[in-house]
């Protein structure tokens, strides 16, 4: 929205942490070190997963390089639908019934930040696939991909490809918790739920996490937990450690406002990060660009850990066989 006015190329834009880890038998590896031998043969091998009457698929899988030579991964997310009309209003205003059948494609654009691992998921339309969907789909490619090339590598005698742990999680907006927390009268519990991190180690949250939890996790042989805190007295203190997760764990919130009856939960991804994006109407890789350009600079897109540039730059080599747009 602009001065008031709605534009019809304004479009909804998630903004999440693109966290998928590889468990070896001895270790957590990062995304990067198996892009070019699973993932992007992965969302490249035309996988789709089925809910209900939807189709969800990925397509325009690509490798770019944004304005400052930092590469992204691009592509679209698809939603193969049936949309049903059972009544309509007729040319005289009168609501008349109909029995219709049309078949349609929404779709969304994803853009991700290989340096970093942040990415956006821009909506082209109502109805287009959320980051849910998104998330959902990129996992159930990457585990089919992985089960059906393990099954072919048992015949050729081949090593085994690693498990994938898939984590998008959406990233709030700064001063989000604060908006949701402001009015609360307390706050009845504080879970933290915890997953293998992608180079974020040196966040100062995760990096408290990450000691307390790996070891606790190779234990018992769970790749994921949480830790529960009951009756936390300091909102504020409660609202620092939210906002510092950054997508690297993920917060859930149970607290009682003044004049309800009983406690609300406010999950992470009701308070992240939804924004509006302008997309001046165009050549489709003119848009992209502009997507691309755009989500640098938004605030968590922005942040790379040391960890993040390690992975980074010993793994470019995997990336540049990728790229498109080469100069």
């Amino acid at each position: 929205m602009r001065d008031g006015k709605v534009f019809k190329n304004e479009k909804k834009v998630s903004v999440a942490n693109f966290n998928v880890v590889f468990m070896t038998e001895n270790e957590e590896r990062p995304l990067l070190d198996f892009f070019d031998i699973i993932l992007m043969p992965a969302l490249k091998s035309g996988i789709t997963r089925h809910q209900g009457n939807n189709t969800y698929l990925l397509m325009d899988i690509e490798v770019k390089t944004d304005e400052y030579d930092d590469y992204v991964l691009t592509g679209l997310i698809v939603k193969s639908t049936i949309l049903e009309v059972k009544s309509m209003f007729d040319e005289y205003g009168n609501l008349v019934e109909r029995d219709d059948v049309y078949p349609t494609a929404p779709f969304s654009t994803f853009v991700i930040y290989l340096k970093n691992h942040r990415m956006i998921l821009v909506e082209n339309q109502k109805g287009s696939p959320s980051l849910d969907n998104f998330r959902s789909t990129v996992k159930y490619m990457l585990d089919t991909y992985i089960a059906r090339e393990n099954h072919r590598r048992v015949e050729c005698n081949e090593e085994q490809l690693p498990i994938p742990l898939v984590s998008i999680v959406g990233i709030p907006p700064k001063g989000g918790m604060i908006a949701a927390l402001k009015k609360v009268e307390k706050i009845s519990t504080l879970t933290l739920r915890f997953y293998p991190l992608n180079g974020d180690g040196d966040l100062e949250l995760s990096g408290i996490m990450s000691g307390v939890t790996k070891e606790l996790r190779r234990k018992i042989g769970s790749d994921r937990g949480s830790l529960t805190y009951r009756s936390p007295k300091n909102i504020n203190g409660v609202i620092e450690i939210v906002e510092a997760a950054e997508g690297t764990l993920e917060p859930i919130v149970v607290a009682k406002y003044p004049g309800r009856k009983g406690d609300s939960t406010i999950k992470y991804s009701e308070v992240s990060d939804r924004r509006k994006m302008y997309i001046p109407e165009g050549e489709r890789n003119n848009e992209l660009a502009n997507m691309i350009k755009q989500g640098k600079e938004i605030d968590s897109i922005n942040y790379t850990s040391e960890e993040n540039d390690k992975i980074y730059l010993r793994n470019q080599k995997k990336i540049i066989p990728f790229i498109r747009n080469k100069k």
